[in-house]
């Protein structure tokens, strides 16, 4: 005589059928974006900051105001940027992308954004270390502009990863 199968055994058994397929599921679907030209996208990362005298860490009263855009290729560690600005009360000095520093506090600056002048909008490329690479990664860099009014600084932003919005 035939003995009853149990119903556990049987649903043993479709769970791990469920589980099976789902894993080649998986594996199929990750070999196939590993050979989509996508792959290139990953190797870039974009970031973004708005500039106004509200960011400085010290009281600035200027109407100015500005954006960073930066794009740094992550294979050849070579950032990219363009960065706008209008309104500032007095001549230009410098404009300098700093780190590391947390948002509200100071860092140094370790990339000239305008090493041809300071003229809106500032374009350029520089290659960086990874040490710099991380405190990209990390938020702990800020774009900064000193004017002859304003010597530390009086338009700044903290950098965000991410596309402007």
């Amino acid at each position: 005589m035939n003995k009853p199968k149990k119903a556990g055994k049987v649903h043993r058994l479709r769970r791990y059928d469920i589980d099976r397929r789902f894993t080649v599921i998986t594996f199929l679907a990750a070999a196939l974006l590993a050979c989509l030209p996508a792959q290139a996208q990953m190797t870039k990362r974009e970031f973004h900051t708005d500039l106004s005298a509200w960011n400085q860490t010290r009281l600035t009263e200027s109407p100015a105001t500005g954006s960073a855009d930066l794009e740094l290729d992550l294979t050849t560690l070579t950032l990219s940027w363009e960065v706008h600005f209008t309104g500032l009360i007095s001549k230009p000095i410098a404009a300098s992308l700093h780190g590391p520093s947390q948002p509200g506090a100071n860092g140094l600056a370790f990339i000239d954004l305008a090493p041809d002048g300071i003229v809106s909008p500032l374009k350029g490329s520089a290659v960086v270390t990874e040490a710099e690479v991380q405190y990209l990664l990390a938020g702990w860099t800020y774009v900064n502009i000193t004017t002859d009014r304003w010597p530390y600084g009086e338009i700044r932003g903290q950098v965000d990863v991410g596309p402007r919005n």
